[in-house]
C-alpha cells in the first residue's frame, strides 16, 4: 500500500506538472501580440496628444483583423520614416499602410492589399494657377510626408520637396501659404475633407496611383502572416476595404 501510494503520489506530480504546462501554453498563445504603428489619418488613426491613445474607425477594422488571425493587437503612433525603422527593430510589430516599393520589398514581410488611392496634388480652391504636367511645377513650394512614396515621386521629377512628418502638418502650411501645393492620397483626402470645418481645396495635378500594405517585421512569424493575410481578405469581402476588390 505505501509503495502504491508513492507511486500515485509521483503520477500526480506528473499530472500538475502537465496541467501547469499546458496552462502556460495557452495562455502564451492568447498573450500574443501585434504592435500595429499607425500614421495620423484623419477619420482613421488619430492619436491623443498627451495618452498617445489611437482612436478612429481604423481601430475597430484592425482590432477586428487581429480577433480573425488570432492576436491582441496594440496600436502605437508613429509616423512614416520613424516607423519603417521601428518595425525592422521590434518583433511582431507592422505599420499600417506603407507603399510597397521595390526599394522596401525586402526590408519588410508584407501583408494585404489594404487600399488604391490616387496620388494627388492639391492647391487651395483661392489659387487659381494651373499646371498641366511636372514640369510645369518648377519653383513651387511642395509639401509631403517625409520618405514618402510621393515625396521620390517628385525627387525623381527633379523637384525639390518640403518633406514633413505627417499629412496634417501639410496641410496646415498649405492653409497658411507656406507651401504651394500638398502632395498627399485621395484616400487621405475623402476623411480629411469630410470633416464639417474642412478647409476649401482643389485638384491641381494627379501623380499616380498608390497602393498600400501591412509591412512587417522581416522575421514575422510565416504562420501568423498567413493568419493576417487570412484575416485581410475576410474583412475585403466583408467591404472594410471599400478601394480592394475581393
Amino acid at each position: 500500500m505505501k509503495v502504491l501510494c508513492m507511486r500515485l503520489g509521483n503520477w500526480g506530480g506528473a499530472l500538475s506538472m502537465l496541467l501547469l504546462l499546458l496552462v502556460g501554453s495557452v495562455a502564451a498563445a492568447r498573450a500574443e501580440t501585434l504592435t500595429l504603428l499607425v500614421m495620423e489619418t484623419p477619420g482613421l488613426f488619430v492619436s491623443h496628444p498627451k495618452t498617445r491613445v489611437v482612436e478612429g474607425r481604423g481601430v475597430a477594422v484592425f482590432t477586428r483583423l487581429g480577433a480573425l488571425a488570432g492576436v491582441d493587437v496594440r496600436f502605437e503612433p508613429s509616423v512614416t520614416a520613424r516607423a519603417m525603422r521601428e518595425v525592422e527593430q521590434h518583433d511582431n510589430t507592422c505599420v499600417v499602410g506603407l507603399a510597397r516599393t521595390p526599394e522596401r520589398e525586402a526590408h519588410f514581410k508584407w501583408a494585404g492589399l489594404l487600399a488604391r488611392s490616387r496620388l494627388v496634388l492639391m492647391a487651395r480652391a483661392t489659387d487659381q494657377r494651373r499646371w498641366a504636367d511636372l514640369q510645369a511645377l518648377r519653383g513651387l513650394r511642395i509639401g509631403a510626408i517625409r520618405q514618402s512614396v510621393v515625396a521620390g515621386r517628385l525627387h525623381a521629377a527633379g523637384l525639390p520637396v518640403e518633406e514633413v512628418a505627417s499629412d496634417a502638418i501639410s496641410l496646415r502650411m498649405l492653409m497658411a501659404e507656406r507651401i504651394d501645393l500638398w502632395a498627399t492620397s485621395d484616400l487621405t483626402l475623402r476623411y480629411e475633407l469630410a470633416r464639417p470645418d474642412a478647409p476649401r481645396l482643389r485638384e491641381a495635378l494627379e501623380l499616380g496611383v498608390l497602393e498600400s500594405f501591412l509591412a512587417c517585421h522581416p522575421q514575422l512569424d510565416e504562420a501568423l502572416l498567413a493568419r493576417l493575410n487570412a484575416a485581410l481578405a475576410q474583412l475585403v469581402r466583408e467591404g472594410q476595404f471599400s478601394t480592394v476588390k475581393p
